[in-house]
């Protein structure tokens, strides 16, 4: 009961960052902002070990027109979304089209406050991160204490077990020597 009291409070500390990190991906990736759905699902995974069999994602890759002199394996990527993006307009950040965007003032204002809750949830996840690596470190030092005193109860008791063996072998042999009457008191 205590170690499943103790992981409790070990693991839901985690939950905030990460939780804003997953809701923010989602987020920004159904409101056709991949821009910031790129740098919330990178602090993401600096708060989740890596899984023991990932899911293999492989680029769309399409192949490039032969060129002469060119390189054979020359080729595109493309980048696929779905279908809800269908009649949207795509702006790659700092490009033209996009630095045309930051004159607008609205949305200059609306990238300036992305931006800083970019750099706020940056700084939560550092900061659970190191949270987390404390706490694995205290988990780890728990632990070891409460091995050490289990080691010293478990001694304790063994010590016990002994008296409570040598006093019943002496009150056993006591009572067969009365009994044969070899001894006299």
């Amino acid at each position: 009961m205590l170690c499943i009291a103790g992981c409790t409070v070990y693991t839901e500390k985690q939950s905030e960052a990460l939780s804003q990190n997953v809701y923010a991906t989602n987020d920004s990736v159904n409101n056709g902002r991949v821009d910031l759905a790129y740098y919330y699902s990178a602090e993401t995974t600096k708060l989740v070990k890596i899984p023991k069999h990932r899911i293999p994602i492989q680029p769309v890759v399409k192949a490039g027109k032969v060129i002469k002199g060119a390189n054979p394996t020359d080729s595109t990527r493309i980048i696929v979304v779905p279908a809800q993006y269908k009649g949207d307009s795509v702006v790659v950040v700092g490009s033209a089209d996009y630095q045309e965007l930051l004159k607008t003032r609205s949305i200059a204002d609306q990238l300036k406050k992305d931006n800083v809750n970019l750099a706020k949830a940056k700084t939560d996840t550092d900061k659970e991160v190191l949270k987390q690596k404390d706490m694995n470190n205290k988990m780890v030092k728990d632990l070891n204490h409460l091995q050490q005193e289990i080691y010293k109860k478990d001694l304790a008791i063994l010590w016990r077990n002994i008296i409570i063996v040598t006093l019943f072998v002496l009150i056993a042999g006591y009572i067969y020597l009365r009994m044969n009457k070899l001894f006299l008191f």
